[in-house]
């Protein structure tokens, strides 16, 4: 009896399906969706926090996006003149899309 119920759990046990792992597709998957996800959420904060319209909003997600991914590989290389010169036109292209109220207070708030 004891054989038998031996016999079914390693019969049971080698039924179980093996579920391959995709934390490694998910890692590169995330990389770039957070990345956007993260550019967006900083949209979001500006055209609440700035009252942006509709065309500033879009304007402003698109130089987030790219901004975004462009300080992700600098901090990757750890190029820190990159990323002051980054930073500073990453400011001038925000500049241009907003009033002058709105960049005053864009500063304020979001200088980091």
């Amino acid at each position: 009896m004891k054989l038998i119920t031996v016999l079914l759990i390693l019969a049971l046990g080698s039924c179980v399906p093996v579920v391959p792992s995709t934390s490694s597709t998910n890692n590169q998957t995330l990389g770039t969706n957070s990345l956007e996800a993260q550019a967006k959420s900083l949209t979001q904060q500006m055209t609440q926090v700035l009252s942006l319209d509709q065309i500033q909003s879009e304007k402003i997600m698109v130089i987030n996006v790219v901004n975004v991914k462009i300080m992700k590989k600098l901090r990757e290389t750890n190029d820190a003149l990159g990323q002051s010169k980054t930073k500073e036109k990453y400011k001038s292209e925000i500049k241009e899309v907003l009033s002058e109220s709105q960049y005053s207070k864009f500063l304020q708030e979001f200088s980091n």
